[in-house]
């Protein structure tokens, strides 16, 4: 509350230092218009200070408004003065000097209003695209969430793709081990937990940046220049991760195999033959045995010739 109170503060004394640059303003430009119309004797100038009243009371509003109101009703009274003396008047011109003050204060008030009107809805259109792009945020942020694991899905991977590209990347499938298994024998509401536990592991680890929820129980990471022993360092500590579960003081069994690239994209369609590369390392380590992780450097020319294997024409689809 402090804080709020220490801006609100600030605010206010910023608006009167404005308010007073304003009136400043303003009362120079009447003083201005005040001496031209003086020294070049122009019969009637309320004409040309009504209009300058008018401008600046509708550029700043009310308090710059009253100053030229003021500055204009005096010189009005000097120069429909007898003699310019300020204290005597015919009938007529005491008329005159009425209906200018009349007309000054309908002026001001008009226009001054108009202005704080205009200065509200400002604010208030201000406010409602600030809270307009709060919203957009949360709703982009929200279309490129798993809402079960937190990690981002594959609306998210189409649109990160180009910025991996001239990136030293390492490119890791990972894909739950017995996991219908484990929806069989436990229940769908223990598989969830699995799942959410393994993107919460997932982000712990690689940062919430690098990691997506490819389909089902399979899981994306992919990092940028990142040094290979870091890497490995964070697969392992993903391996604990994963090993630690409980859910109801009962241990789960709970593993993933995995397998990975590293390299550079520099091509525009290297981040997906990274992909079906790590795919197939992944499928070479359940074949090991499962609870497993198998590398590889990326090679362009092995993972177009993975096109022929059974498989790989589901990771063209994202």
């Amino acid at each position: 509350m402090k804080d709020k109170h220490v801006i609100d503060a600030q605010r206010a004394r910023g608006g009167a230092a404005a308010q007073i640059r304003n009136a400043a303003l303003s009362l120079a430009v009447m003083i201005g218009l005040t001496a031209a119309v003086y020294f070049f004797n122009i019969p009637n100038p309320n004409m040309i200070l009504i209009a300058g009243l008018t401008v600046c009371t509708s550029l700043f509003g009310y308090v710059s408004g009253i100053v030229c109101g003021v500055e204009m009703i005096v010189y009005s009274m000097f120069f429909f003065s007898t003699d310019h003396s300020f204290f005597q008047y015919t009938d007529i011109n005491l008329q005159k000097i009425g209906i200018i003050v009349l007309g000054v204060v309908l002026n001001v008030a008009f226009i001054g209003r108009l202005k704080r009107r205009h200065n509200e809805a400002t604010r208030q259109l201000t406010r409602m695209n600030d809270e307009l792009e709060t919203d957009n945020l949360l709703l982009q942020e929200a279309s490129e969430t798993d809402v079960l694991t937190g990690v981002k899905n594959r609306y998210a991977l189409r649109r990160d793709y180009d910025g991996y590209q001239g990136q030293s990347l390492h490119v890791m499938m990972i894909d739950l081990d017995g996991f219908k298994q484990i929806n069989d024998t436990f229940g769908h509401e223990v598989g969830d937990f699995i799942l959410n536990r393994a993107g919460q592991v997932l982000r712990e680890t690689f940062g919430s940046e690098c990691c997506y929820r490819y389909g089902g129980d399979e899981f994306l990471v992919v990092c940028r220049d990142i040094a290979h022993e870091d890497f490995i360092g964070r697969v392992d500590k993903v391996k604990l991760g994963f090993e630690n579960v409980e859910l109801d003081g009962r241990r789960l069994p709970f593993s993933f195999s995995g397998g990975f690239v590293n390299g550079k994209a520099e091509m525009p369609f290297d981040l997906r033959l990274m992909i079906r590369q790590a795919d197939h390392e992944m499928y070479n380590a359940k074949h090991r045995g499962k609870d497993f992780c198998l590398g590889s450097e990326f090679s362009r020319e092995r993972a177009r010739m993975l096109d022929q294997h059974r498989g790989f024409a589901r990771l063209n689809t994202y």
